[in-house]
């Protein structure tokens, strides 16, 4: 391409060529050519995507069902549209949410409520059975087509108010560049801010070091050059554990002696993950006014108050898992008792969200 340096481009190239390796842990396992993925037709990103969410979720003894069985029939099912953004992504979360759960399209996500709604424009090709309306948004759909179908108007967004609500996040004003991170990916955006806050700039360390599996040894030396091209030295001291749970990590940092303390963050586990629930007990929960998750996920917003009043099918809150976001619906009509997450907060199968007191006539 004309203006390309093309010497820098080959010595960059070299330099990152030796730092692969220490990412081998957040690459797919999908190298070379794969047949099957004329069977699955999802996208590299989104295939390599989907290998690491079943690793993590414990379901890679189900990924031959997904991929070779379930991926190719939900395509057909909803249109057979190409699988692009964010239709790979809604494909395989159905895909994956009919086989793991047992009810094909019994737990639908909030984007694959959207694209059925026409949110996403008309489908090119072909609408999807009623069948599938009908198990999404129950006996009234065509009701729900007709007053919630087609795209909605998306109005400008305000950089001035978004920018102060970003400053609200981090108790400080913000660069440019993490507004435009921001507007980008609001929750992991302010995640890493704040990581950066606590501990400092990643990038002053090298992969080799950050990356490194298994911790380090006392009276290990670790010398590096940072990013400016400064030479440092660290010498990795003691880290006993206090009665309270606190750690003390000792280093020496440039020959100068320092301490850093830390909490490791405690795993609790909720009734819900203790007892295992089934599908059919959280939903049968969520009838009763206790509204637990039914998938891992993350809490993206709580939608209410506690006191206020909700009617059934009321949105009470927002969860992501597996890049998808999908709304929490009350079941029953009531007054809002106690909510037990916050934004950011991450649910296993079972985590309590909200109680409602369904004293309340529906």
């Amino acid at each position: 391409a004309e203006g390309v340096d093309e010497d820098a481009i080959i010595e960059t190239s070299e330099v990152i060529r030796d730092q692969r390796k220490y990412y081998e842990q957040f690459e797919s396992q999908i190298k070379g050519f794969q047949p099957t993925v004329q069977i699955h037709k999802l996208p590299g990103g989104a295939m390599g995507s989907s290998l690491e969410q079943a690793s993590k979720g414990g379901f890679l003894d189900k990924m031959p069902d997904i991929l070779h069985k379930e991926l190719p029939r939900v395509q057909k099912e909803l249109g057979n549209f190409w699988s692009v953004t964010p239709g790979s992504q809604i494909l395989w979360t159905t895909a994956v949410s009919n086989v793991l759960g047992g009810e094909r399209y019994g737990n639908p996500s909030g984007d694959l409520r959207n694209l059925l709604l026409g949110k996403y424009g008309p489908f090119p090709f072909y609408q999807p059975d009623s069948w599938i309306y009908e198990k999404v948004f129950g006996s009234d759909y065509q009701k729900v087509l007709e007053e919630e179908g087609g795209q909605d108007q998306i109005d400008d967004m305000d950089l001035g108010q978004e920018r102060y609500a970003l400053a609200q996040e981090i108790g400080r004003e913000p660069t440019d560049e993490q507004l435009v991170l921001y507007l980008q990916h609001p929750k992991d955006a302010v995640d890493f801010f704040k990581f950066e806050e606590e501990f400092g700039k990643s990038y002053v360390l090298s992969p080799e070091i950050f990356f490194k599996q298994g911790g380090f040894e006392i009276g290990e030396r670790i010398s590096f050059r940072d990013h400016e091209g400064k030479e440092h030295l660290v010498e990795i001291g003691p880290s006993p554990v206090s009665d309270t749970g606190e750690t003390n990590v000792y280093l020496t940092v440039d020959h100068h002696p320092s301490v850093f303390n830390f909490t490791a963050p405690r795993e609790t586990v909720t009734e819900g993950e203790q007892n295992a629930l089934t599908k059919e007990e959280i939903m049968d929960l969520a009838k009763a006014g206790e509204i637990r998750s039914l998938l891992n996920a993350t809490v993206v917003e709580v939608s209410v108050d506690e006191g206020q009043e909700v009617m059934k099918g009321d949105r009470v809150a927002i969860v992501e898992a597996m890049k998808m976001q999908t709304p929490i619906i009350c079941e029953i009509s009531g007054i809002v008792t106690s909510i037990f997450v916050k934004t950011g907060d991450v649910l296993k199968v079972g985590s309590k969200i909200i109680t409602i007191d369904h004293e309340v006539e529906d």
